[in-house]
C-alpha cells in the first residue's frame, strides 16, 4: 500500500516532536526536477562548444577504469567522473555572485519546486540550520543555495544556508577533471551529515533529511525525521519498510487553504517563541 501523506500534517507532527535542529536537502529530484543539474550544465557547455573532443574520450576511459575496479559501485564511480571538465577554466562552473545571477536567468537551470521552497522556509522559521547535501559539483550547488537564500529574503527570513557538495580538484586556475576528496554520494552523505551535526552541536534526532534516491537512503537513515521526496522505486520500498513519509513535490503552486493556514501558524509560533 502506498504511503502518501499530507505535507501540512507532517509539518505539524514534526513541529510537535522536535525543537530547532538542522534540515538536510538533496538537490536533484528533491529541490529540483530531473534531469540532474550537472547533466543540464554539461548539455549547456556542450551546446556552447566549450568541451574539447578529447575530454569525451577521457570521460569514457575513466568510466571504464572505475567500473573495472569496482563494478558494485559503478553508479557512484560514474558520478565521480568529472573528466569532461579537464582543462577548463575554473570560473566556467559559475563561482562568483554575478555569475550565479546570470546562471539563475539561464534556461538550463530548472526552477525550485514551490513545495520545496515552502518546506525550506518553514524550517528557517523554526530556526533550523538549512544544509544542501548534493553529489553535484559545489559551484552548481552554490547556485541553488543563492536561489534559496533569495527566496527566503523575499519572505522576510534572513537565513544562512550551507552547502556540502562534490569538490573539484583545481590547479593553476584549471579544472583537473578529478574530484577533490570524496564524491558526495551514498554513504558519504551520511558521514557528512553526522560530521556537520556534530560540529554544530545539533542532535541527529532533531535533524530532518529529504531525498529522492536510494543513494540518499544512508543520509535519511542518519537523522530523526526522514522524508522521501518523489521517491524512486527502490527508495519507495525502503521508505515503506522504515515508515518514512513519502511526499510528491511538483511545479504546481501551493494555494490550498490548509497549507497556507499551516504556514501562518508556523510563523505565529515562531514570533511567540521570539518574545
Amino acid at each position: 500500500m502506498k504511503r502518501e501523506v499530507n505535507e501540512v500534517e507532517e509539518v505539524k507532527e514534526l513541529q510537535e516532536k522536535s525543537a530547532a535542529g538542522a534540515a538536510f536537502f538533496d538537490i536533484d529530484g528533491t529541490l529540483l526536477a530531473k534531469p540532474s543539474l550537472e547533466r543540464r550544465f554539461f548539455w549547456n557547455l556542450q551546446r556552447q562548444g566549450k568541451i574539447p573532443a578529447r575530454n569525451y574520450f577521457a570521460w569514457l576511459a575513466e568510466t571504464v577504469r572505475l567500473g573495472l575496479r569496482d563494478l558494485r559501485n559503478l553508479r557512484v564511480a560514474v558520478q565521480a567522473n568529472k573528466s569532461y571538465l579537464r582543462g577548463l577554466r575554473a570560473e566556467i562552473p559559475f563561482a562568483s555572485g554575478a555569475d550565479r545571477g546570470s546562471a539563475l536567468r539561464g534556461s538550463w537551470l530548472p526552477e525550485v519546486f514551490p513545495a520545496a521552497i515552502q518546506r525550506v522556509w518553514w524550517h528557517a522559521l523554526r530556526g533550523d540550520v538549512i544544509v544542501l547535501v548534493s553529489g553535484t559539483i559545489a559551484p552548481l550547488a552554490e547556485i541553488v543555495q543563492f536561489a534559496l537564500e533569495r527566496e527566503l529574503l523575499w519572505r522576510g527570513v534572513d537565513c544562512k544556508t550551507f552547502v556540502i557538495a562534490t569538490q573539484l580538484e583545481i590547479n593553476a586556475g584549471c579544472c583537473m577533471g578529478k574530484v577533490s576528496g570524496a564524491a558526495m554520494f551514498g554513504e558519504e552523505k551520511a558521514v557528512a551529515v553526522k560530521e556537520f551535526a556534530c560540529a554544530e552541536n545539533v542532535p541527529l534526532a532533531r535533524c530532518s533529511a529529504y531525498g529522492d534516491s536510494s543513494l540518499d537512503g544512508w543520509m535519511l537513515a542518519a537523522v530523526g525525521h526522514a522524508f522521501a521526496i518523489n521517491p524512486t522505486r527502490r527508495l519507495r520500498r525502503i521508505a515503506q519498510l522504515r515508515g518514512w513519509p513519502m511526499l510528491r513535490w511538483t511545479h504546481c503552486a501551493l494555494r490550498a487553504a490548509s497549507e497556507q493556514h499551516g504556514l501562518k501558524k508556523s510563523l505565529k509560533l515562531k514570533r511567540e517563541a521570539a518574545r
